[in-house]
């Protein structure tokens, strides 16, 4: 699972009613680590940035996603930048 997420990727996840969005800094075999900031419902970026380190065991509560790179079946993709991908 922790396989398809790399260093740089796009990250977003929902706690407490909350939204953040950022990238990830650091895989390891079971913690995503990342740089968020909370957003607002159209995703806008407001507030202190912060580092945390989020561990499997509280994934399944964070409906978290993270953002794939659009490709086609060359990775050619033309006209489409991506989408979010739901993290289970």
């Amino acid at each position: 699972m922790l396989e398809i997420v790399n260093e740089y990727d796009s990250f977003r996840y929902t706690q407490s009613g909350v939204n953040y969005e950022g990238f990830v800094k650091k895989v390891g075999k079971d913690f995503i680590e990342g740089r968020f900031c909370p957003t607002n419902e159209y995703g806008e970026k407001h507030g202190v940035w912060f580092s945390t380190i989020i561990y499997l065991s509280a994934f399944k509560d964070l409906n978290m996603e993270w953002w794939f790179n659009g490709q086609g079946c060359d990775n050619s993709a033309i006209g489409v930048s991506g989408y979010w991908e739901e993290f289970v």
